[in-house]
């Protein structure tokens, strides 16, 4: 079997005033995912151009993070559409599911499923009951949106991401559906499937769609080689990116997913003063570092502190020079592996500082809560480096919005090989092995001394990159090929 990594990647350069040019009828485009977009999201943004130019519906099915609730809040359990007046074309209905359902349902997604799909292994073991309410949890939500009425046939339906995996099977008995689904985290190697007893269920649910979408080659490579080791009645086109399984073909396309660019850099010029203030504020040092992310040991949090460790003991002269200013938000997992991380790294943070602490300066700063994008981009724009140090992400846009707002191109960006987005930035970012304390100490210094110009071209070179790869870019060029392939 061919690998798809030596394949090109095409990503559709589709902008709004192309869409008159597109040759697809869209009156109705069902969104399900387990989290909305909240007040504003990637993929609202990312659909408007299509409801305005094209007068598309968008129906949006999910549990959480409707317009109207606060961030992670519960949707209210109503199947009762709900207009949104920010976004004209756009509805937003909250399936009927009950509570303990709900909450079964996220254990199993985020202490389960999603260290397995990260390549982190079985870290809980599996529970065939707890995987039950996965299983029916999917199934509701998908028979809730095929009551619903739409205004085409057929009619779209994309799914997004991993915990609604198992909506697909029931959606794809229904005639008159044609079925997508984005997967936004890592697909792990197939031996790694191989070993989890719903490594075929999960699989077999994925092609029931028409097409699936990956961030990288290495994800669609994997997810190919999985179905070829698990599903033995299936045929796989490597060259194709086909799967051709009871009697329906799977296409498997490559699409890096896109920042709302036009968005960020708004936001970076109208919180400017926000960000000159940040360094009186909490007495920081000129240069800081910054790391944002969930405290999840995909996140490589642990992994970048022993970095910091690494950098002051190999560059002492370096010390009270700089800051590292952590920005945390809790993981998503609820058991006690989860906690446990999260423990870790403030014992962590608090032996580095006590270690280092000289004449009222600590190197780490940690900053727990949820940020608004006000704040993101005020920070963004305050630290000399980014470091995004994940050991298995499936894209993180972190480095992409960290670019979009520096118009003075002179942030550096650390980046982790394994991340999903480091193929698209490699020519400007310092890529490291984040499971590597040398690694990241040697590119954080080296990110702290870069000399002015080496730092605009760096800039320069993934500026231009998140320009042509824009958010709007992802979802037109995907929903095409779910239509017209």
């Amino acid at each position: 079997m061919t690998s798809v990594s030596s394949l090109p990647v095409l990503l559709p350069a589709i902008v709004p005033e192309e869409l008159d040019r597109l040759d697809i009828h869209l009156p109705t485009v069902n969104v399900i995912s387990y989290s909305g977009p909240g007040e504003s999201g990637g993929v609202p943004a990312s659909l408007a151009p299509v409801v305005k130019r094209l007068g598309t519906r968008v129906n949006w099915f999910a549990l959480s993070n409707l317009p109207g609730n606060k961030q992670g809040q519960k949707a209210a359990p109503t199947n009762v559409r709900q207009n949104d007046p920010a976004q004209p074309g756009f509805a937003y209905y909250s399936p009927q599911v009950p509570a303990w359902l709900v909450n079964s349902h996220y254990e199993v997604s985020h202490d389960y499923l999603s260290p397995l799909l990260h390549g982190m292994g079985e870290q809980n073991k599996f529970d065939p009951e707890a995987w039950k309410s996965y299983r029916l949890l999917c199934e509701s939500v998908a028979s809730e949106c095929l009551t619903v009425a739409s205004d085409s046939f057929p009619t779209l339906c994309w799914l997004h991401d991993y915990q609604l995996a198992l909506a697909a099977p029931v959606l794809a008995a229904e005639a008159g559906l044609v079925l997508c689904q984005f997967w936004h985290v890592p697909w792990p190697k197939a031996t790694v499937m191989a070993q989890s007893p719903i490594g075929r269920e999960l699989t077999e649910a994925l092609l029931k769609n028409k097409l699936v979408g990956f961030h990288t080659a290495e994800y669609a490579d994997n997810f190919l080689a999985t179905v070829a080791a698990l599903v033995p009645n299936a045929q796989v086109d490597c060259q194709q990116m086909t799967v051709t399984f009871q009697g329906k073909v799977t296409e498997v396309t490559i699409m890096p997913l896109g920042i709302d660019l036009p968005f960020w850099q708004k936001l970076a010029m109208s919180t400017k003063p926000m960000s000159e203030a940040l360094i009186p504020k909490h007495s920081l040092a000129s240069q800081i570092i910054l790391g944002v992310e969930r405290l999840e040991a995909t996140k490589g949090v642990v992994e970048r502190i022993n970095g910091i460790e690494r950098y002051l003991e190999d560059q002492p002269d370096m010390r009270r020079r700089f800051h590292y200013v952590q920005i945390s938000q809790a993981g998503k997992g609820v058991g006690d592996i989860s906690r446990d991380y999260e423990k870790l790294v403030e014992e962590r943070i608090e032996a580095v500082n006590k270690k280092y602490f000289q004449d009222g300066w600590q190197p780490i700063i940690h900053i727990r809560g949820n940020l608004d994008q006000s704040q993101l981009a005020a920070w963004y724009q305050a630290a000399a480096v980014i470091s995004v140090n994940s050991i298995s992400d499936g894209l993180n846009l972190i480095a992409k919005e960290y670019v979009a707002c520096r118009f003075d191109e002179q942030g550096v960006v650390v980046l982790s090989r394994n991340a999903g987005s480091a193929k698209e930035l490699s020519q400007g970012a310092l890529l490291v092995d984040p499971t590597s304390p040398k690694s990241v100490s040697d590119a954080l210094h080296l990110a702290l001394t870069l000399e002015p110009e080496e730092k605009r071209r760096r800039m320069g070179l993934m500026r231009r990159v998140i320009g042509w790869n824009q958010l709007h870019n992802w979802a037109l060029g995907f929903l095409r090929q779910a239509l017209t392939r």
